[in-house]
């Protein structure tokens, strides 16, 4: 089925109206992007943001009379001009696996999808199998891929893991095919639990990785390497929590953590640990360090 897709810019102030004539339209989806590319990396808890100013792409039916919804749109919103075309149907799941493909982290550590052949990858190569899914981390993002460099380079052979905030598991998946002893994954997002639980069946990890919700009681006496690739704003506040959970000696791994905040993150965690190191892709940064014994 095909679709028309009626697209125009509008104020953030303007956004619920636009819903609400949208839908009363007949529009079978409704969404918001950036206009000015102006990101949003972490939003106030309990809060959904929108940028200030918007593009709004809507669906509706081709046999909709499209003259009189832009009538309406023009003369309900206050909008100065748009833009239509027919969107031809496709079949989505094949328009993702053109831009997902094998990822190579640090010398030895890939990350596939089960549309590609992995015949042509390296003999040594340790291959975590990830499609990328609803939950966050196929290692495509900045903050994953320090995590991925940073395990790679640092195998946790024979030891116990702690994955908090796991999403989709896959660093989790990591620490235990590069040798962890034991991997606890621990995320709040039923959806994530859900997501890492099949990730590590798909890789035959479940005899080393346990995937629990944040509420669930943790059933680690300690962990020689804690891992958390979440925002800066839960590290900080997690940051006794987690230096409770670490060994004396033990390592942590810190990211997705902007410029900006490096240095909060680096003060708050120097009371519970040494020898912290900073590390980047772009903008986005990553934190080492060790336990104090």
């Amino acid at each position: 089925m095909d679709w028309l897709q009626i697209s125009f810019q509008i104020e953030k102030s303007q956004a619920d109206l636009i819903s609400e004539v949208l839908t009363g339209l007949g529009s079978l989806s409704i969404t918001y992007s950036d206009t000015l590319d102006d990101a949003i990396y972490e939003p106030p808890v309990g809060q959904t943001p929108l940028w200030d100013n918007i593009t709004v792409n809507a669906l509706f039916s081709t046999d909709v009379n499209q003259e009189d919804i832009k009538a309406s749109i023009f003369e309900i919103c206050n909008v100065n001009a748009l833009t239509s075309f027919i969107l031809k149907d496709r079949v989505w799941e094949d328009e993702c696996k053109k831009d997902f493909h094998s990822m190579k982290f640090g010398e030895n550590l890939w990350v596939c999808p089960s549309w590609e052949s992995q015949a042509e990858l390296p003999s040594d190569a340790i291959i975590i199998n990830m499609d990328p899914g609803l939950a966050f981390g196929t290692g495509s993002h900045q903050t994953t891929s320090l995590c991925l460099e940073y395990l790679d380079n640092n195998p946790p052979k024979n030891i116990d893991v702690i994955d908090f905030g796991c999403g989709t598991g896959i660093l989790a998946i990591a620490a235990a095919k590069l040798g962890a002893s034991r991997v606890l994954a621990i995320d709040n997002d039923p959806q994530a639990i859900i997501s890492s639980k099949d990730n590590v069946i798909n890789n035959q990890c479940e005899s080393i990785i346990k995937t629990i919700h944040s509420k669930n009681e943790i059933d680690f006496e300690g962990c020689d390497l804690l891992i958390a690739n979440i925002l800066t704003n839960p590290l900080i506040k997690l940051a006794p929590t987690f230096a409770a959970l670490v060994n004396p000696d033990g390592e942590l791994l810190l990211s997705g953590i902007l410029k900006k905040q490096v240095d909060r993150v680096v003060g708050c965690y120097s009371e519970y640990f040494t020898n912290l190191e900073v590390s980047n892709i772009d903008e986005w940064y990553r934190v080492t360090g060790t336990r104090t014994a």
